[in-house]
């Protein structure tokens, strides 16, 4: 039987991915698509498929330089300005992964976040502040975008004359394709970004202070630290991981609850609730579209297909989201829908350090929208509405909303 063959990267399939992905997990399950170099890609779309290869660091690593031979290894372990922020535990596999997980988590602490609460509210009430006597507003550009970089800035302790360019800096490591960037100019970013870091651990290694920054310094595992190059890639993906994936939260909630009144009622008319809902949403409209890639260790068989080492694994969250195999009723929204086990944070030892800190800014931001301005709409039509390219995220450019 051939190869079926899937639109995986227009504008009308990035707008309504569903039933693409719902042939996928039907038809072909997992699917072997070719990239313009030559380069195998293994889209997996299965929730089975998908919790196991999540699982399984064995055969499925983050660290590309572990597929190649040893001598092409050493080589590739030369330190780059792109390496200064890529030396964290997204793209380690153990032991590296384990002993970087213990030193973050020591900062990364759940009183730490709960500590943030009352700040939270205060910049989405801040936010909305600006623009209710307007009647209307872009949700991502004027909301769901500076809430989560200003939350993640301000638990890091980055100033906040310095939060734009931070913020400007974290879009060009996760985006780089977006901002119209050549080559050079972005590494001229980067490296920008790098100095502004090491300036900034120097400064909280001679003046501690309460916030992340200084305890990502300071932790200590078995007389082992973080290493400078370490500290910053674990900076930037802080930042980058800590509001990419909140913009969208909050930009596919407010969408599906705007699209759903039925359900946004449900929450309009009982006390709480928006924990559950919450947890719907990052079903429903994931803002994670795919994990970041894994690489294939050694050849292997999975799922009746034969991979190779090296080759490129991509596992579709939004699609495992929807199995029929895993959820009752997949395509439908369920404010109250309680078994859901959902992938939208991943599994095994990848699971998102930062998912409590976006569950808790998603609860908020969304609960907040809502309750400030009970007659909100989109202005323009599902039609009209452009999503971002790119296969990892998921989310909307412009949201304009009136009320």
């Amino acid at each position: 039987m051939s190869n079926p063959s899937y639109d995986l990267f227009s504008a009308a399939f990035k707008a309504n991915p569903f039933p693409t992905y719902a042939a996928m997990r039907e038809d072909a399950p997992v699917y072997a698509h070719l990239s313009p170099n030559g380069k195998t890609i293994w889209y997996v779309t299965r929730y089975e498929d998908v919790a196991a290869v999540l699982k399984d660091n064995d055969h499925f690593c983050k660290d590309m330089h572990l597929t190649l031979p040893h001598d092409a290894h050493s080589r590739g372990k030369k330190v780059s300005i792109h390496q200064a922020i890529n030396q964290n535990m997204l793209f380690a596999d153990p032991p590296d992964h384990t002993r970087l997980r213990a030193l973050v988590n020591q900062a990364f602490t759940p009183r730490r976040i709960e500590g943030m609460r009352l700040r939270v509210q205060e910049i989405a009430d801040g936010l909305l502040d600006v623009v209710a006597p307007q009647g209307q507003m872009d949700l991502i550009a004027d909301y769901a975008l500076p809430l989560p970089v200003v939350v993640i800035c301000d638990l890091l302790g980055i100033p906040a004359a310095d939060q734009p360019t931070v913020s400007d800096w974290s879009q060009v490591i996760v985006s780089p394709g977006s901002r119209g960037l050549n080559y050079r100019e972005r590494r001229q970013k980067i490296r920008a970004f790098v100095n502004y870091l090491r300036r900034l651990f120097a400064e909280r290694q001679q003046h501690p202070q309460d916030d992340l920054i200084t305890a990502l310094v300071e932790a200590e595992e078995a007389g082992d630290r973080l290493s400078e190059a370490e500290l910053s890639s674990m900076v930037a993906l802080l930042l980058v991981t800590g509001h990419e994936t909140t913009v969208n939260l909050i930009g596919n909630g407010t969408l599906a609850l705007l699209l759903h009144p039925d359900q946004l009622e449900i929450l309009r008319r009982g006390p709480g609730g928006w924990e559950t809902a919450v947890e719907e949403l990052l079903r429903y409209d994931n803002p994670v579209e795919t994990s970041t890639i894994r690489w294939v260790r050694e050849d292997i068989v999975f799922r009746g297909q034969q991979m190779c080492r090296g080759d490129i694994m991509r596992v579709v969250i939004t699609s495992a989201n929807r199995d029929a195999g895993q959820f009752n009723r997949p395509d439908e929204l369920d404010v109250m829908r309680d078994d859901n086990r959902h992938l939208s944070f991943g599994m095994g030892i990848h699971y998102c350090l930062g998912a409590p800190l976006a569950r808790l800014e998603g609860i908020i931001a969304l609960e907040t929208l809502f309750r400030r301005f009970p007659t909100l709409q989109p202005a323009l039509s599902t039609a009209e509405m452009s999503w971002r390219s790119g296969v990892l995220l998921r989310g909307l450019e412009q949201l304009p909303l009136k009320w």
